[in-house]
């Protein structure tokens, strides 16, 4: 699955390094800009690139999981809230790709592949990967 990524798309996956690999790497020929980001299971902060912060017009590292799915378009929130959900409940590879709407009305698509590597029966872990970005307005989808 990925084949550029329309907004609304996810796919999660068993943990495989070269899935995440394949997936950013298709994002990167596409034209995509790519930032990298973690979050600490336990606590749940993300630390996102400064990139992503203000393109999420968040105003600080770490952030919670509430302030990045809050950015999204409305319609696209469930799906985000069950990928991630999903990757904390076992070691994954996952996508998605959402909307997000600025309050001065521009749109960008937004999409987050991701690995998570949990402990022992589900405790602690962490999960990391890259937010993208088209380049240009032009690699949007329609």
């Amino acid at each position: 699955m990925l084949t550029v990524m329309t907004p609304g798309a996810a796919a999660i996956r068993p943990l495989n390094p070269e899935t995440h690999g394949a997936w950013t790497r298709a994002l990167a020929k596409a034209g995509y800009v790519i930032d990298r980001w973690h979050c600490d299971v336990d606590s749940g902060a993300f630390v996102v690139g400064l990139r992503t912060l203000s393109l999420l017009g968040l105003r600080q590292n770490p952030c919670g999981i509430i302030d990045l799915v809050r950015a999204y378009d409305q319609e696209d929130r469930a799906t985000i809230l069950s990928i991630l959900e999903q990757a904390t409940a076992t070691s994954s590879s996952f996508c998605f790709s959402a909307m997000v709407r600025r309050p001065s009305g521009s749109a960008y698509q937004l999409c987050c592949i991701g690995n998570s590597t949990l402990g022992a029966h589900g405790a602690g872990g962490s999960l990391q990967g890259v937010f993208a970005v088209p380049r240009s307005r032009s690699a949007l989808p329609a």
